[in-house]
């Protein structure tokens, strides 16, 4: 699949070495996508269903009766609450004290950022293409600055406690959990270090190619002696035989972290190499993850996102039909049949990157026979079966372009019901692990508070932002997701409370979670007021509920009530 994310914007990294790019091949081409399935009356985000074990109804309601009451109790009563009694009773903070620890912190991730620069053999700015940086240091010193008298030592100890596991999270190498996961217990269940490294993979990836630029001047007087494949070949091969000792420790860097280079329209560029991670995942690695990385090297669009064969798209589409079939652990079934659904929505629908249709409106030849490919190769497949009952009705029609582009008929195995009703509709994807395109867009929202990065994307989807940003305690995008025309406190406060409350919301109310549906007003069948959660043994569970303003969709806060 589109292993590629970031390249999009290498041609403009000279100018812009400290910016996160907007956005990303893939999510550009999903969110046209969502936007075409949009114009239509009833809107619909399918996915697939996610199982785990059952939380009890009563301890689902004393979680959110914690929530609630840890959102309303005032500051000086929730300092009260925290302080611990006899000889370790809090004590009021000294301001000195606060920029003496943050300035130890600072100097913490200054070292991380040295270390791992060094390690890796990347250009300065680089730390800015990875999720954590100095700002949410600066941030939280102010924060607490602010709001001394009610912050005593002992929270305080705390809040600089989990800020130097981000930073240690946030520095964490592809190969450290690489090595930490094959060191593992054979075939354990997927958990966070699988997380975390599709996570850091990804982010290590952009700052890779930010990195290139500083290379160029080296690559190209070594390709002025040899050929492009001769210099990939040796890059690939951890640098040796390079003259440049800077390159040789770029390459040694980027192939221990699960990168490789190829070229392409005369550039070297950085990707990563899943099937060689897949490899270094052996024997104890989990076999479905494995399996995973190496779906995931499959690669169907250029570095501008356009699709470089539809029979390729075809095939890939066949193989996540396949595969998905043999797939035991929950969370990556769930990935797969998602990632097959955005790329058969791909396959019928196109994107402004890759229409299918001519300027005619007729469909375009190669679309044509990628189609009739996949139903003569693959009969006996949900995919084909699917498709073929798409090209006839194009056929009928003299392939003209229809007037709304929508898919109206997934693939059986996908278990999408089809768009019948506001009733029927269910997502069943797992909330805790975002698509590329979702997480592209939660980066982007991160670095920029903007709305109209998310103007794309339904209720569900806002939602698993939500969760995403507490599970990660970016609390500032989770304030940032409210609604405007709520009752919320100040960023400050809200912060602050998160902060000593310290719950993982994910961890209490999404065991035993199944799949959610829309949730609409009683008085108004037509309008959505929410995401209601459905348990394993439990269909109405509680309701997460949302408000769209000036066309995006946002929480309300204190969304579970």
């Amino acid at each position: 699949m589109d292993d590629q994310l970031l390249e999009k914007r290498l041609e403009n990294l000279k100018k812009a070495y400290n910016e996160m790019p907007e956005d990303e091949n893939r999510s550009a081409i999903l969110a046209t996508i969502k936007k075409d399935q949009k114009k239509q009356k009833q809107n619909k985000w399918f996915h697939l269903p996610y199982a785990a074990s059952f939380i009890g109804v009563g301890m689902i309601a004393g979680v959110l009766m914690m929530q609630y009451i840890g959102d309303h109790v005032p500051s000086g009563e929730k300092s009260e609450q925290h302080q611990v009694s006899g000889d370790n009773a809090a004590v009021e903070l000294d301001e000195d004290d606060v920029k003496a620890e943050f300035e130890e912190l600072r100097k913490y991730y200054s070292v991380r950022q040295k270390e791992t620069k060094e390690k890796l053999g990347l250009g300065a700015g680089y730390e800015n293409w990875l999720f954590h940086s100095m700002d949410e240091l600066k941030a939280t010193e102010a924060e607490i600055l602010q709001n001394l008298e009610n912050t005593d030592r002992t929270e305080f100890k705390e809040v600089v406690r989990e800020l130097r596991g981000t930073i240690d999270e946030g520095f964490t190498l592809p190969a450290e959990l690489i090595a930490d996961i094959s060191k593992e217990e054979a075939n354990k269940e997927v958990g966070r270090k699988e997380e975390l490294l599709s996570l850091q993979l990804e982010s290590y990836l952009g700052a890779y190619i930010q990195s290139m630029v500083l290379y160029e001047w080296d690559l190209d007087q070594v390709m002025k002696k040899e050929k492009a494949s001769e210099v990939v070949k040796k890059l690939n091969g951890g640098g040796k035989g390079l003259p440049s000792e800077s390159l040789k420790k770029l390459a040694t860097g980027a192939v221990d972290n699960g990168y490789a280079f190829r070229e392409e329209d005369g550039k070297i560029l950085p990707y990563i190499d899943f099937l060689r991670v897949a490899e270094r995942l052996k024997p104890h690695g989990n076999e479905d993850f494995i399996k995973y990385l190496v779906l995931r090297s499959n690669t169907i669009q250029d570095r501008n996102g356009v699709v470089m064969s539809y029979e390729q798209l075809g095939e890939l589409l066949v193989k996540l039909e396949k595969e998905s079939e043999g797939v035991k652990d929950s969370m990556i079934h769930q990935t797969i049949v998602n990632d097959a659904e955005s790329l058969f929505s791909l396959f019928v629908i196109g994107s402004s990157l890759n229409p299918l249709f001519d300027e005619n409106n007729l469909l375009k030849e190669e679309v044509k026979k990628a189609y009739h490919f996949v139903i003569k190769q693959y009969p006996a497949t949900d995919t084909a079966e699917a498709l073929k009952t798409h090209y006839e009705k194009l056929e009928k029609s003299g392939f003209e372009k229809p007037t709304a582009l929508r898919v109206e008929l997934f693939p059986e195995y996908l278990q999408i019901p089809a768009q019948q009703g506001y009733e029927e509709e269910r997502f069943t994807q797992s909330i805790h692990l975002l698509p590329d395109d979702l997480l592209s867009a939660y980066k982007g929202f991160k670095a920029k508070k903007d709305f109209n990065i998310l103007k794309d994307y339904g209720p569900f989807e806002i939602m698993q932002l939500y969760f995403y940003a507490d599970s990660l305690k970016d609390y500032e995008t989770k304030y940032a997701l409210y609604s405007q025309n709520d009752g919320k406190p100040t960023k400050e406060q809200y912060i602050k409370e998160q902060k000593i409350a310290n719950m993982d919301l994910g961890d209490a109310l999404l065991k035993g979670y199944e799949y959610a549906t829309l949730y609409h007003a009683e008085d108004d069948p037509e309008k959505v007021v929410g995401v209601q959660l459905h348990y394993a043994e439990r269909p109405d569970g509680p309701v997460f509920q949302m408000v769209q303003e000036g066309g995006v969709w946002k929480v309300q806060f204190l969304p579970f009530q």
